[in-house]
């Protein structure tokens, strides 16, 4: 096969400078000159993409050797694996590579040659001098790239020029590549994905390729535009970040979101097209195809972008199979499925559910690993993909899930992490960067890193508390009881990853099981500033303080412990510190660093003091009237008793002394089972507590106003609303607390937060304890019909706050319930 003709045009765009076909194959000529090699001896590249890169992979195949392209962002130990597993002969390098690829030959004696791109002369050559590039024996391995390495070392991939050679001829069929296209070059040139799509067949088609100085949204932008791009290559990670973007415009306008719902009932491009024109421009406004590969294109995502009017093609593959298994067609896209296969690819799927392959792009095999290469083909000599699908009638593949990464549980249940990621992504609304799940004592943990930015933004204090109420409480309505997640943490650094996007799962366990006790000790600071907020801290949270530590994320403050932080930093600091001001400074150091700048006073060292925080508080006026209390009472006390057999016990416990009602949450029954509960004498004079998200437009804040409930908002205002309650109390109010903060997830008692305690201690009011028993059985979470099961509500004994620390209202309270629930 002719591979590079001498065609009259722009082969490359660097910057200012094109580069044309004739200079491309003059100035390979030139790197063919450096390279003293035999036929099938291995040369590595070494660098970041630029047009050099293009010199030298096309220098090592015209003389015949074997190209090894190495991820330029390696480490030393990563180069170092790669450059003694694959013993090159040369290796190419940059200014900017250099030096560690020098270091490694060095400190390991390896007998590898350096060629430096800055130090080739580039002679010039007339036409009649230059040869064109042919690939003539199609056995013949051409190519060796290292695996990602999802699931541990890396693995040469051996391809042939006949796998390079099949793939040109199978897309060559639907003109997917012309000679007038323009390509951008974003992903690195060391994956197979945008080496043959932004690159090899590229160039073979006679079409032009634009390479970045730097790699900046606004370069990106630019180079799309002053260069007409047509086609756009990318992963999914990439079209995620684009989307996200896009649809937070398009969500913050009530006219944006109208059209883009209008546009998903259009069925016609044209129109679409003219709807987002902005978003085409934004992408240069001459894109012919968008391009996704390298890992499964999540369905909202192509959806979304099909509705703005672009054609996304989708292809399915992996390096083993030089890439392409499988692409959409453009005339026949179907959104959420990754097409049918090339000619000369066959596809079935086996017994247990795996997609498997034969055809002229499989490899020849990993190099130096003949046992790795026995496992991934069957014995009658399909490749196993490890990915799981179906195919329709129309012989497209659909993706279901990832062999390895799938989750099986003790009761046989199988979960495809993916699809729970992206469904709670859905839910995210920008919060959630980054998510993965996995299985943690055969339950669903989930580890997330959230999008900093968007907090500071929004002002949001309480991470922790707002990722699990507006989003995995969300997700976990509408999941099925096995997918449900139990439990998540939250981490301040990027899930492990390989560079093109694919989640490393295998060490997301290290993650969710850190211990804080190995890592490494960092230098503290020695200012009194620091010092005194480390001790108050130290009273709060039990875990490691350090400089880097998160207030949250880190230490486990509450919404609570951070009011308590507030008023410490405004009497021992002289500091009001504003909402705002907190959220920006959550890291210890750099709140120190704060607090150094703006204290104008003596740092104190000194306690806490509630009674005086509570009695701040602004004088509130209550309802006029609870007639919405009894009207809800006597509405639903009838269904109580016929649907759910309630009961009441302990009513004689009760008196008419002000409390503070405290009780387990398992259900959104609960509030009605204390309505029924209760007497009228004792219901009207009593307050419920609500979060804001219940009563968050107008008719709902009516109903608040008229049935005795206090509204409240996890990351503001909690200060204001204890004082609020302790105003409440005060006027001989009685007040009805969940101290789990929410609906239990499992039906056990959760952790319990001390406001409660807190208001009893400082108010002398004492605590009336409740239980209730089958309301969880009845409707867990995400069940919208509630099952006719028994349900019971016991008032406990009270508990009087004399002689008793906060700490020990807490515990004897929730113990007390705790033992009744069990029973």
């Amino acid at each position: 096969m002719k591979f590079i003709k001498k065609f009259d045009k722009t082969a490359i765009i660097f910057g200012d400078e094109k580069i044309s076909y004739l200079k491309l194959l003059s100035n390979v000529k030139n790197y063919t000159e450096y390279l003293h090699i035999e036929e099938g001896e291995k040369v590595a590249i070494f660098s970041e993409n630029r047009p050099e890169y293009v010199y030298a992979f096309l220098g090592i195949w015209q003389k015949k050797g074997i190209c090894n392209p190495i991820d330029a962002a390696n480490n030393y130990d990563e180069l170092l694996y790669v450059l003694k597993d694959s013993e090159p002969k040369f290796i190419f390098v940059s200014n900017k590579t250099q030096n560690l690829v020098k270091k490694v030959i060095e400190e390991n004696n390896l007998k590898i040659k350096i060629i430096n791109y800055e130090e080739i002369e580039l002679k010039s050559y007339k036409e009649e001098e230059l040869e064109e590039i042919y690939l003539l024996e199609p056995e013949k391995v051409c190519l060796i790239l290292y695996t990602s390495g999802t699931t541990g070392d890396p693995k040469g991939v051996m391809l042939t020029q006949d796998n390079i050679i099949a793939q040109i001829e199978s897309l060559d069929k639907y003109k997917m590549y012309e000679k007038s296209d323009v390509f951008i070059s974003l992903l690195p040139l060391h994956h197979i994905l945008p080496l043959l799509g932004t690159a090899i067949m590229p160039l073979y088609f006679g079409a032009t390729i634009v390479f970045l100085q730097e790699l900046s949204s606004d370069k990106i932008k630019e180079a799309l535009i002053k260069n007409k791009v047509t086609m756009f290559i990318g992963v999914p990670r990439l079209y995620e970040v684009f989307y996200r973007g896009i649809m937070a415009k398009i969500e913050a306008s009530k006219i944006s979101t109208f059209v883009f719902n209008l546009a998903k009932k259009i069925n016609s491009e044209k129109i679409r097209k003219k709807l987002f024109k902005k978003i085409h421009d934004g992408f240069g406004g001459n894109i012919k195809f968008l391009i996704s590969g390298g890992a499964k294109l999540d369905l909202e995502i192509s959806k979304a972008f099909s509705t703005f009017g672009f054609k996304m093609v989708e292809g399915y593959g992996m390096t083993e199979t030089a890439p392409i298994i499988s692409f959409t067609k453009p005339n026949n896209i179907k959104n959420g499925k990754v097409g049918s296969p090339l000619d000369g690819v066959e596809v079935k799927i086996s017994d247990e559910g795996e997609i498997l392959v034969k055809g002229r792009n499989v490899m020849k095999g990993y190099y130096k690993k003949e046992k790795e290469t026995r496992e991934i083909f069957t014995e009658d000599g399909w490749l196993k993909t490890g990915d799981l699908g179906e195919i329709d009638e129309d012989n497209y593949i659909k993706i279901t899930g990832r062999k390895k990464e799938m989750i099986v549980l003790s009761n046989g249940k199988n979960i495809d992490p993916v699809s729970v990621e992206q469904e709670i992504l859905r839910f995210s609304k920008g919060l959630i960067e980054e998510i993965g799940v996995i299985d943690n004592n055969n339950h669903l943990n989930a580890i997330i890193y959230p999008n900093f930015n968007f907090i500071k933004e929004k002002e949001i204090s309480n991470i922790s508390e707002t990722i699990k109420n507006s989003i995995i409480e969300k997700y976990n309505i509408k999941a099925l009881p096995y997918k449900k997640i139990l439990d998540f943490k939250i981490t301040q650094t990027e899930l492990p990853k390989t560079k093109l996007g694919k989640l490393r799962r295998f060490k997301l366990k290290e993650l969710l099981h850190e211990n804080e006790t190995e890592k490494n000790i960092i230098e503290e600071p020695s200012y009194r500033e620091y010092k005194v907020l480390k001790d108050f801290i130290s009273t709060l949270s039990t875990k490691i303080i350090k400089p880097t530590s998160h207030l949250e994320l880190d230490l486990a403050l509450d919404s609570l412990d951070m009011v308590e932080l507030k008023a410490f930093i405004s009497t021992a600091y002289g500091v009001d510190i504003s909402d705002k001001d907190f959220t920006e400074h959550m890291i210890v150091e750099e709140m120190a660093k704060y607090l150094k700048e703006k204290s104008n006073t003596n740092v104190i060292d000194t306690d806490i003091n509630w009674k005086e925080i509570l009695n701040k508080g602004k004088n509130i006026e209550l309802p006029k009237t609870h007639i919405l209390l009894l009207f809800f009472k006597y509405l639903t006390s009838p269904i109580l008793k016929l649907y759910f057999r309630f009961t009441k016990k302990g009513i004689e416990r009760l008196s008419k002394k002000t409390v503070i009602f405290v009780g387990n949450h398992q259900s959104f029954v609960d509030s009605f089972a204390i309505l029924s509960a209760l007497p009228n004498k004792i219901l009207k004079n009593t307050y419920f507590l609500a979060k804001i998200k219940h009563f968050d437009n107008r008719v709902m804040k009516s109903i608040a106003n008229r049935s005795n409930i206090v509204i409240v908002d996890i990351n503001k205002n909690l200060k204001e609303t204890l004082q609020e309650s302790a105003e409440i109390l005060k006027k001989g109010k009685n007040l009805v607390i969940f101290p789990e903060g929410t609906r239990t997830v499992d039906g056990n008692l959760g952790e319990f937060k001390k406001a409660f305690a807190i208001l009893s201690k400082e108010l002398g009011v004492d605590i009336q304890p409740f239980v209730i028993r089958g309301a969880y059985k009845s409707m867990p979470r995400g069940k919208k019909i509630p099952r006719p099961t028994k349900i019971e509500l016991e008032f406990l004994e009270k508990i009087s706050p004399k002689n008793l620390d906060i700490e020990v209202i807490v515990k004897e309270t929730r113990t007390k319930i705790d033992k009744i629930l069990k029973k």
